[in-house]
């Protein structure tokens, strides 16, 4: 639908142009009408005009002098004169200001439908070229801004082997404008965050990973436009390089590269971390170049803040034996906590000297120290995920066997989190004063056997066991006796009902109680009150 406004300073005019034409049958949905080119701007300021009829002489401004103002400000208006002069100069400045015609007064009807027909037209067109110009600029400034996000979209895909043929990268390339061609070469490099020297919380790890990423595309990319950082996973990302031709003293720069980019990551973000140097390479090569890569990585267990070239490789390790632990858990058993973490970290040391480590060397020794491990929480009655906890993880196991000091780290915390547990369950207080001390404490509350069993730290069918030998009862008889113990004595001295007093000795049934309570007592609460307030 369109807005149509009338400019003209004689009312019966504006009034014959009104009712010259069917507008509803042109799609003009609203007129305005304005007698001045003053009001016309007001007008033009509060709706959105696309045909404008306007006289040429007025007292107050000409035709002219608004169609000019309307031409600067308001681009999709098309406009229409009527006058009473047949002055050709009239019409050559109406023209030339893109006047859509010049129409001489009285109007005729078929002459300003056609006209004003031909005005809707031009809109409509004006419209789709307006729009399509739009969404032009609107697109080309998308694609800038989100450059970088395409760019590392497309290259996730090469190397998970998405678009793997030739072919199918041209027409990527071509689609999604970006500024490489299938025919350049490139030169890969894997950068691993080995380890934190801190434990970062998730914000700070995040905020440290956009760090160190920053850093690789200031140092090693250096802004190259058709260079692209890949982010594999958190603390593992690709280097695209944009590649010549490989020299021997190109190499050695590369290398430098990478050296200065380790040490201010050591310096300022307090990280492990190195480098892996592929080989360069066509886009559709680069997925056999990545994994190449992650060979190399993985077959590193040892070297930390170094630069490792997959041209030169790692020597694969001689044969490696796994220490045997037999006298660990006479150990453990002992209480010789240091001198388990002692023999481990002698050997875990022996380690990061083999050249080319076999991560199943690593992965045995986990099973082997783990065994250990679940048989002294076997002995002691526990439960190994409440020892251990996050050290049995799979993530924690996963990250143990990356490399010889994430292994060390994870015997550590695995046999700090043993020795705490064991001074926490060796209490100077006895244990069973622990236990009913814990259930006097909880008497009111709906506890059981596995709640009593946490907080003393022992597995819940030997604490029943233990408990039944040293009281004569078992858990559920002594809670019972406890619970009608404080109810008889809330029964005698105070006013509480009988209800409110089974809420507080944790009953939250009131029928059930008095029946606890006669099998207990051999009368029910309310006798049980009013015999022996007598008595009293």
């Amino acid at each position: 639908m369109y807005q149509l406004l009338i400019v003209d300073d004689e009312i019966h005019a504006v009034r014959a142009v009104q009712a010259a034409v069917d507008w509803a049958e042109l799609s003009i949905s609203r007129i305005h009408v304005a007698h001045n080119i003053k009001q016309a701007m007001g007008i033009f300021a509060e709706h959105p005009i696309d045909i404008m009829i306007c006289d040429i002489e007025m007292p107050q401004g000409s035709g002219i002098e608004l169609l000019s103002w309307v031409r600067e400000r308001h681009l999709l208006t098309e406009s229409i004169f009527l006058t009473c002069h047949s002055n050709f100069a009239y019409a050559k400045e109406a023209i030339q200001l893109g006047s859509l015609d010049y129409i001489l007064k009285p109007v005729k009807m078929n002459e300003l439908r056609a006209v004003v027909l031909k005005g809707v037209e031009k809109v409509n067109e004006k419209r789709e070229q307006h729009i399509s110009k739009a969404e032009s600029q609107y697109y080309a400034k998308l694609w800038h801004t989100n450059r970088s996000i395409l760019m590392e979209r497309f290259w996730q895909d090469v190397l998970n082997q998405r678009d793997a043929s030739p072919k199918r990268i041209r027409d990527v390339l071509q689609s999604r404008n970006l500024p490489i061609r299938e025919t350049d070469s490139f030169l890969p490099i894997l950068i691993f965050v080995q380890r934190w020297a801190e434990k970062l919380n998730t914000q700070d790890r995040r905020l440290m990973e956009y760090a160190v990423m920053n850093a690789a595309d200031h140092m090693i990319l250096r802004g190259d436009e058709q260079g692209q950082l890949v982010r594999i996973t958190s603390d593992m990302f690709v280097a695209i390089l944009p590649e010549g031709t490989r020299a021997e003293d190109h190499a050695k720069n590369i290398e430098q590269m990478c050296k200065t980019y380790i040490e201010s990551c050591n310096r300022y973000f307090r990280c492990d971390i190195s480098c892996y140097v592929g080989e360069q390479g066509m886009i559709h090569e680069m997925a056999a170049r990545y994994n190449r890569l992650i060979c190399l990585k993985e077959s590193n267990l040892n070297r930390n803040n170094h630069v490792f070239f997959v041209s030169e490789g790692i020597n694969t390790a001689q044969s490696v034996a796994v220490i045997q632990m037999n006298v660990w858990l006479k150990m453990l058993e002992q209480g010789a906590y240091d001198a388990v973490y002692s023999e481990s970290e002698r050997y875990l040391n022996s380690l990061k000297d083999v050249v080319g480590l076999n991560v199943e060397v690593l992965r045995q020794f986990v099973q082997k120290f783990l065994q250990k491990l679940y048989s002294f929480i076997q002995y002691k009655e526990w439960q190994a995920y409440e020892v251990l906890g996050e050290a049995i993880a799979t993530e924690q196991l996963s990250r143990a066997v990356r490399s010889v000091t994430d292994l060390h780290a994870w015997v550590k915390y695995a046999l700090d989190q043993t020795t705490q547990f064991c001074y926490g369950a060796e209490d100077t207080k006895p244990l069973m004063d622990r236990i009913i001390a814990f259930i006097k404490e909880h008497v009111d509350q709906a506890i059981s056997r596995e709640d009593i069993a946490r907080h003393v730290n022992l597995h819940p069918d030997y604490l029943s066991r233990r408990f039944k030998k040293e009281t004569g009862k078992s858990i559920v008889e002594f809670i019972v006796e406890e619970r009608i113990s404080m109810a008889k004595e809330l029964l005698v001295t105070t006013h509480m009902s009988v209800s409110e007093i089974a809420l507080c000795v944790g009953y939250s049934n009131f029928s059930y109680f008095s029946k606890i309570f006669k099998q207990e007592v051999k009368m029910n609460p309310q006798q049980y009150r009013k015999s022996h307030r007598s008595e009293l």
